[in-house]
């Protein structure tokens, strides 16, 4: 009996030694990396007399070409478009496919009377995602306030149809609402529309949303608050629900852009400044919502094809 007694002993304590070198070995599981999103916004010029490289076009030096050369590089989740032929579309969806990287899309023309767009002259804006769209989502909202702005070419003149398109989708897997803007700097009350149409109560709250987009106007603009959930100085009330990529980049806190508030008082965590994007302004921008992303930063980078900066931005969700 004694000697069956050692022999468990034994065996436990044999047993105990193995789970322990196991778990040593092992160590301590060690916490899942934050899930990650990847923006890449570019407005491409596509058809402007400021850009005669593209007028139109999709082959080898055009802003198309451009897109998918560094959305090989970056790898974006998302990329949204602004100032894109609906050629010019439909070709980078190909190139995209044939590059290896291909995505969804969706697209919306805010004019059909652009003569370097082809024969419909269509010309606006897309958002495409590595993930499928769904079929039935909030699509484009044309906005109320116009600024009575119009098109005028071939003696045909134009109201333009500028709106905000958004693509029900997912990234990482997880659901995602990924829009874009164009908006008209003589009318600010766009960006008052985004934000409603982007508030929680229209945008279910469990749904993340991230925009992107050439908003012509620059960070201090009062008409930003009701995207920036932060206010640009002591004292101000923000109005919106949005972080922006570059408004934790401390080395453009003081020496930002053209129209951007300087933040050099009280080491403030956050800035509505960032990288210029167009000349010496900062105009185009990426934001993700506060409620399911806790920060993110971004680049702005400057290529021929385009008088816009392209702007990668990656946003970490809660």
């Amino acid at each position: 009996m004694r000697r069956l007694v050692r022999v468990a002993a034994v065996v436990l304590a044999a047993a105990a030694a193995l789970v322990l070198v196991t778990l040593v070995r092992k160590g301590p599981e060690k916490p899942p990396a934050p899930a990650e999103v990847r923006v890449l916004h570019y407005n491409l010029c596509g058809a402007a007399a400021a850009c005669p490289w593209n007028s139109g076009g999709f082959g080898p030096g055009t802003s198309v070409e451009r897109v998918v050369k560094e959305a090989s590089a970056f790898a974006p989740d998302l990329i949204t478009l602004n100032e894109i032929c609906a050629a010019q579309y439909e070709a980078l969806l190909e190139q995209l496919a044939g590059s290896g990287r291909p995505m969804h899309g969706t697209y919306a023309s805010s004019q059909d009377n652009v003569p370097n767009c082809g024969p419909t002259g269509a010309f606006g804006t897309a958002v495409l995602s590595r993930e499928a769209i769904e079929s039935e989502g909030p699509g484009y909202r044309r906005f109320s306030r116009t600024g009575d702005e119009t098109y005028a070419n071939g003696g045909r003149t134009v109201s333009v149809r500028r709106g905000l398109l958004c693509a029900p989708t997912r990234a990482g897997g997880k659901p995602l609402l990924a829009c874009t803007a164009h908006t008209y700097a003589k009318a600010p009350g766009q960006l008052r529309e985004i934000g409603d149409l982007l508030a929680e109560g229209p945008v279910p709250r469990e749904t993340p949303v991230v925009l992107a987009g050439d908003l012509n106007l620059q960070p201090n603009e009062p008409a930003l608050g009701y995207l920036y959930a932060h206010a640009p100085g002591p004292g101000g009330r923000p109005a919106g629900r949005f972080l922006e990529g570059d408004e934790s980049d401390r080395a453009w806190f003081s020496q930002g852009s053209t129209g951007g508030v300087v933040c050099t008082d009280g080491e403030p965590e956050r800035c509505r400044n960032g990288e210029p994007t167009a000349g010496e302004r900062k105009i185009d921008y990426t934001f993700a919502d506060t409620r399911h992303f806790s920060g993110g930063h971004s680049d702005a980078k400057l290529f021929g094809e385009s008088d816009h900066a392209m702007v990668t931005a990656v946003f970490t969700r809660r």
